[in-house]
């Protein structure tokens, strides 16, 4: 099982986890692509900044490690944004840059930027258009694209995208973003999904990717696990304390904020027991969230769970 860290914040903390990555054997770092974080008003004025410039930039000040969006909403930008992004950024990385999507989910983050916001299925039919457009541009730019969303004129377009730029397809559908993922991808990013559910997702997936005439095995599966943890409950609570600063907060009063938001706080053995059950349903790495807020403690879980 691999492990990566995703990292939020000014560029100077995402540099910091993205070397401690590197001297720690993550293989990636991956960045949320928000305008807000969160899902409480009173975080919305947390200062945010644009994830693919961080990227860029990244690409320039790391050497090793991959640079994963993870993942950017297609409500955000137009597919040709993407491809050029991704492939100027697989440049300036020597070929580190992972290109993740997804339909979006955040409400507010929509309806505060004034971004347009349709339907979920309005969404999906945009990623699936927009994933075909990126992959025609990624493969053979000079056939051209046209479908009922977004189209380009074919032509021998410059830089072309380094063979294996890997699209990553992010999302918790249980059939279609499986299916999008297998047809478009190179990398799956299950959401929600607990170890005995992901196996049908994973086969869904695998499927379709057989179906385009590529091998079902090359298909990337991974997963996002918030987490802060503890080898005992004390040890959780202090690290609790540790990774919000000076918050004023006791570490019981963190955790039971955090547990009415669904986090389930486990030990290092259970988590490591759990990711062992998800590598027997075919995940080969794990986004850690959270723990990147502070980097003593990321650094920690690093050589915990290597």
């Amino acid at each position: 099982m691999d492990f990566a860290l995703q990292a939020v914040g000014d560029y100077d903390h995402v540099l910091e986890i993205a070397r401690l990555c590197e001297m720690n054997g993550a293989v990636a770092i991956s960045l949320a692509d928000h305008y807000l974080y969160g899902n409480r008003a009173e975080r919305y004025v947390d200062p945010v900044y644009d994830s693919f410039v961080q990227a860029a930039a990244l690409g320039r000040d790391t050497s090793t490690i991959e640079i994963v969006m993870l993942v950017s909403p297609i409500t955000f930008r137009h597919p040709a944004f993407y491809a050029k992004a991704a492939i100027t950024i697989d440049e300036l990385s020597g070929g580190r840059f992972v290109l993740g999507l997804g339909t979006g989910w955040h409400d507010d983050e929509h309806e505060y930027f004034g971004i347009p916001y349709p339907d979920r299925a309005e969404r999906f039919g945009m990623l699936e258009d927009a994933l075909g457009y990126i992959r025609q541009f990624f493969d053979d730019p000079e056939k051209g694209f046209d479908s009922d969303r977004y189209r380009f004129t074919g032509l021998a377009y410059q830089p072309k995208a380094r063979q294996d730029l890997r699209i990553l397809v992010g999302g918790g559908g249980p059939k279609r973003t499986p299916r999008l993922a297998g047809t478009f991808g190179g990398e799956f990013s299950v959401a929600g999904a607990e170890p005995d559910q992901i196996g049908e997702r994973v086969d869904r997936a695998r499927a379709a990717a057989a179906t385009q005439g590529r091998n079902p095995d090359d298909l990337l599966i991974t997963i996002s696990e918030p987490l802060v943890s503890g080898h005992t409950d004390d040890e959780i609570s202090a690290n609790l304390v540790r990774m919000e600063g000076d918050s004023g907060r006791s570490g019981p009063e963190i955790r039971q904020s955090w547990e009415k938001r669904g986090l389930v706080f486990r030990t290092w053995e259970e988590h490591k027991d759990r990711f062992g059950r998800y590598g027997d349903a075919g995940v080969a790495r794990i986004y850690l969230q959270l723990l990147a807020r502070s980097p003593e403690l990321s650094e920690e879980a690093l050589q915990i769970l290597s």
